[in-house]
């Protein structure tokens, strides 16, 4: 098949309905499959989903086997390998696809630009709390270029839920990316190193903001330090290409508050009251890397096995 799509779901019972039914609505003139990673929901999400096989005639669904949570970055990693195509959008399970055009439209770019490795479009935000829709950009026709240097200066495409990817660009993602807190950002940094990004000025599709999501659990000053903490990696796993503008954006960064933003162990500290609502996967992805690594050497070998069994992914 020539394109895929990557549904990837961790306890979405609530949203994904109207996720597959957006894929469903595609108006595209060709087979393709849904390939679903979901990472060990505790809900009735993979059932849910295995409703909607045989529906529509073009679509094929593939279940990735099911395994211990691994969390966002790992189940990421494992479905980028997964995939078959030539070319794979992404859709996360709380996310809805707005226009039946996405597919096709996006499909139709990469295959008239050569020059580029992605394309991405423009989206609404909605704040479920608010019942709030807010366009990222200013609606209009056309398209821009992007690279990797626009992205660190400010992250356009902002989910992968506006994705459409070359399978090639992310087949040649470093292995290291995937050792890091890596998410959609650092994904399309590393993914421009192989060309540019195409944007389209339509909004294709609505990004959800809700009490479930790890990110929307921190504060303001929170999500500054969370940005200021991974630059260095990002900077790092990009062999440095990108350091004067990692340099800048960290500037920017402090200035804005990050850098007296609480230190890990304070943030860790009143993420915690907040991630606890989420559950111990949300809990686990709020922790700072540092903090993540000295709790796992603080586990004696033979409480491992309780733990996973617990908290529902490895340690």
């Amino acid at each position: 098949m020539k394109v895929s799509v990557l549904l990837v779901t961790y306890n979405h019972a609530a949203y994904i309905r109207q996720a597959l039914d957006s894929v469903l609505w595609q108006d595209i003139d060709q087979n393709f499959e849904i390939v679903v990673a979901d990472d060990a929901s505790t809900d009735n999400t993979r059932a849910i989903v295995k409703e909607y096989e045989g529906r529509d005639p073009r679509v094929r669904f593939r279940f990735l086997a099911e395994a211990p949570n691994m969390g966002i970055t790992r189940n990421y990693q494992r479905a980028f390998s997964a995939i078959e195509s030539e070319y794979v959008a992404v859709l996360e399970g709380d996310d809805i696809w707005c226009s039946p055009q996405k597919l096709s439209s996006q499909l139709a770019f990469l295959e008239a630009h050569r020059e580029c490795v992605l394309c991405g479009s423009n989206y609404f935000v909605y704040s479920e709390e608010e019942a709030k829709y807010t366009e990222r950009v200013e609606a209009t026709n056309g398209f821009r270029y992007l690279s990797s240097r626009d992205l660190i200066a400010d992250n356009l495409i902002g989910n992968f839920s506006t994705c459409l990817y070359r399978v090639s660009a992310l087949r040649n993602l470093p292995v290291a990316l995937f050792d890091l807190r890596a998410y959609d950002w650092a994904v399309n940094i590393t993914v421009g190193c192989q060309g540019l990004i195409g944007f389209l000025n339509t909004p294709l599709s609505i990004y959800r903001i809700h009490s479930g999501g790890s990110w929307s659990l921190l504060t303001h000053r929170q999500k500054l330090a969370s940005q200021l903490e991974v630059i260095p990696q990002y900077d790092a796993v990009t062999n440095g290409i990108f350091h004067t503008e990692f340099e800048a954006l960290a500037s920017r960064l402090r200035a804005a508050g990050g850098a007296d933003a609480p230190s890990a162990t304070g943030t860790t500290r009143f993420t915690l009251r907040r991630a606890l609502r989420g559950g111990p996967r949300l809990l686990i992805e709020c922790l700072p890397p540092v903090v993540v690594m000295v709790l796992k050497g603080m586990i004696p070998p033979i409480c491992k096995r309780v733990v996973q069994k617990v908290m529902g992914r490895q340690v």
